[in-house]
């Protein structure tokens, strides 16, 4: 399995705080199935829209390449790729053409956008078409749980009618964020609108990065077939900047 959504880069948002722990994330990965992971910490160090805080390529590179080494040193097998969690901001694109802003595995293709968690900003579909204007398809994180679109299922199925699709968190298919983001996964999932099943985890304990009980519910809503393709097929083209 490949999980292409993780915060395992220790101190650069509300992911670890040091190696080692980063490095117990990655034992439970491994020992989950999963063989590749992205890295992917938030744009935004503290989550604020503060750019002296920015987690840029020049930041991230350097960390996703020691925790490689950090992972052959321990003998753990797992294949580290690099990305970033951007929010939904006016300047993103501007950031994203200054080479500000990492893509997933560095393609110039695709993009995790994270929304706010209680509103849909209105200018959100413009941003959507001006990135795909560029080339950029943008991927929604965990929209299950944004209490905007559980209200409005609606203004999501419109985003995901333009060149973008909808990544949804393997917890929330088994109640790890509550019944009502559970219920809303299951839905989004058996009306075809998700493409990708990743962890979003953060830690060791209670947000670890583990996909197999997700995707054993996950395979009794859509299939085996549908399932494992969320966790293989899917990422994959992903990792390789083709389109899905």
């Amino acid at each position: 399995m490949l999980d292409l959504h993780t915060h395992i880069l220790p101190g650069l948002d509300d992911g670890p705080r040091s190696w080692a722990e980063a490095l117990e994330m990655a034992r439970l990965a491994a020992a989950d199935g999963i063989r590749g992971l992205a890295a992917t910490p938030h744009l935004y160090r503290h989550r604020r829209v503060y750019q002296g805080e920015m987690n840029t390529p020049d930041r991230i590179g350097p960390m996703v390449q020691r925790l490689r080494e950090e992972l052959s040193a321990a003998g753990i097998d797992l294949q580290i790729f690099p990305g970033c969690e951007a929010p939904l901001c006016p300047e993103l694109l501007d950031l994203l053409q200054a080479g500000q802003v990492l893509t997933l595995n560095d393609r110039k293709r695709h993009i995790f956008l994270e929304m706010p968690d209680t509103v849909i900003p209105p200018a959100t579909e413009d941003l959507v078409f001006r990135l795909n204007a560029v080339g950029i398809v943008p991927i929604l994180t965990h929209p299950e749980r944004n209490a905007a679109f559980q209200e409005m299922p609606g203004k999501l199925g419109r985003l995901l009618r333009l060149d973008c699709l909808a990544q949804i968190t393997a917890a929330s298919l088994t109640g790890g964020f509550g019944r009502r983001a559970a219920r809303f996964a299951q839905k989004l999932v058996q009306q075809g609108y998700v493409r990708l099943v990743a962890s979003d985890a953060h830690d060791a304990r209670h947000r670890p990065p583990q996909l197999s009980p997700g995707i054993e519910k996950l395979a009794r809503l859509v299939g085996e077939s549908k399932a494992w393709d969320m966790v293989t097929v899917v990422p994959k083209k992903i990792l390789q900047g083709m389109p899905v």
